[in-house]
């Protein structure tokens, strides 16, 4: 098994989408996010990564600027349903804080989904802490989202 992490490019765009449909248990047929917006993040995020097993996209991160002073945030982190568990995950976000640090970042933050134990865990795990911030996740039940932040 042969690990690569490296920035997004273009023609990756049909993987990612399949990888982060995965993700979510879906098909890329069934995913809801399209070509053009993976295709705005490689072109206009700060950054957007992928990392690869045996050179086929297994997970995408996308991480934009910040209103937060010298910050950045993390916008997704998607690993394709059958890596999960395989530290995919943690290689992928711990690759993006280091390019974000090489940028100048002094912090990151991430939104995770209020009881979302797994998620909650996972990040607490790399060293985020929730901030006391929330907003609402944008979905019909009312759920809200809790920020997460670390500094880099």
């Amino acid at each position: 098994m042969i690990l690569n992490i490296r920035p997004a490019v273009l023609s990756q765009i049909g993987e990612i989408i399949a990888a982060y449909a995965s993700s979510l248990g879906a098909t890329a047929e069934d995913c809801a996010v399209s070509a053009e917006y993976f295709a705005k993040s490689i072109e206009s995020a700060l950054l957007t990564a992928v990392i690869t097993c045996d050179r086929v996209v297994r997970g995408v991160v996308v991480c934009e600027s910040s209103p937060i002073p010298e910050g950045c945030e993390i916008i997704s982190v998607n690993i394709a349903e059958e890596y999960k568990g395989k530290g995919f995950g943690r290689k992928l976000l711990f690759f993006a804080l280091r390019e974000m640090r090489a940028m100048g970042c002094k912090s990151a933050f991430l939104w995770v989904k209020e009881g979302s134990t797994a998620a909650e865990r996972f990040v607490r795990k790399i060293g985020f802490v929730p901030d006391g911030k929330l907003r609402a996740s944008g979905e019909r039940n009312g759920s809200c989202e809790l920020r997460y932040r670390i500094d880099i």
